[in-house]
C-alpha cells in the first residue's frame, strides 16, 4: 500500500470503527495475536502515540500475565503456536526496549527468561549474545553494529520478530564473555529453584 491508500483508510470512518472494534474484542479476549494485528495496523496508519501506547500497554500486561502463568505451571512457550509466538514477541520487544534505554539488568533478566521459556533451540540460543551483551553493559547500538548481521536478517514468519542472525564475530564475543554469561546463567538456575 502507498501513503495515499493508508491516508484513505485513516479517513474511512467504517474502517476506523472496525479497527476500534477489533481492538476492543482482542483486549477483552486477551488475544495477543489480535492486539498485535491492531497495533501493527495502527503503526502503518501512523495513528496517535497515545493510541499506540494504550494498545502496547495492553499487550505487555497480557504477555507478562501469560509468562507468569507459564512459569507457575513450569511450562514452555511453543513457538509453533501463534499465541505463544506473539507472547514471546511482546516479551522480547520489552527486553529490547529496556536494553535500548540502558536498563542492562532488566534487559538481561528478560533475555534470560526468553532463553529459558522458549521451547525452541534457535530462539533460545539467539538469546545468548543478548544476555552476554546486556550483562557486560554493552550499549545497544554497539550490540547491533558489532554482533548482529543486519545485512542478513531472519525474515521468516517464525523468527522475523527477533534478532537471531549474528556476525561471525559473535563466537569470539561469547568466548570473551564466557564468565559473564556463566554468571548470568547461574542467576537463572537460582530463579528456577
Amino acid at each position: 500500500m502507498n501513503e495515499n491508500e493508508f491516508e484513505d483508510l485513516k479517513n474511512n470512518p467504517a474502517f476506523m470503527m472496525e479497527l476500534a472494534n477489533r481492538e476492543e474484542a482482542a483486549v477483552k479476549a486477551k488475544d495477543v495475536v489480535g492486539m498485535y494485528d491492531v497495533l501493527d495496523t495502527s503503526v502503518m496508519l501512523n495513528l496517535s502515540a497515545e493510541r499506540l501506547d494504550r494498545i502496547y500497554t495492553e499487550i505487555l500486561q497480557t504477555v507478562f500475565d501469560r509468562l507468569a502463568d507459564k512459569l507457575t505451571k513450569e511450562e514452555f512457550f511453543d513457538i509453533g503456536q501463534p499465541e505463544d509466538l506473539y507472547t514471546l514477541r511482546g516479551i522480547y520487544e520489552h527486553g529490547i526496549e529496556r536494553y535500548s534505554e540502558n536498563d542492562f539488568k532488566g534487559a538481561k533478566e528478560i533475555f534470560l527468561i526468553l532463553h529459558y521459556t522458549a521451547n525452541d533451540e534457535t530462539l533460545s540460543e539467539a538469546m545468548m549474545p543478548h544476555i552476554a551483551a546486556a550483562a557486560s553493559q554493552m550499549k545497544f547500538d554497539d550490540f547491533i553494529d558489532e554482533l548482529v548481521d543486519t545485512k542478513n536478517p531472519n525474515d521468516s514468519e517464525t523468527y522475523g520478530f527477533f534478532l537471531t542472525n549474528f556476525k561471525p564475530s559473535v563466537e569470539g564475543f561469547l568466548k570473551e564473555k564466557k564468565d559473564v554469561l556463566e554468571n548470568a546463567l547461574k542467576e537463572l538456575e537460582t530463579l528456577k529453584k
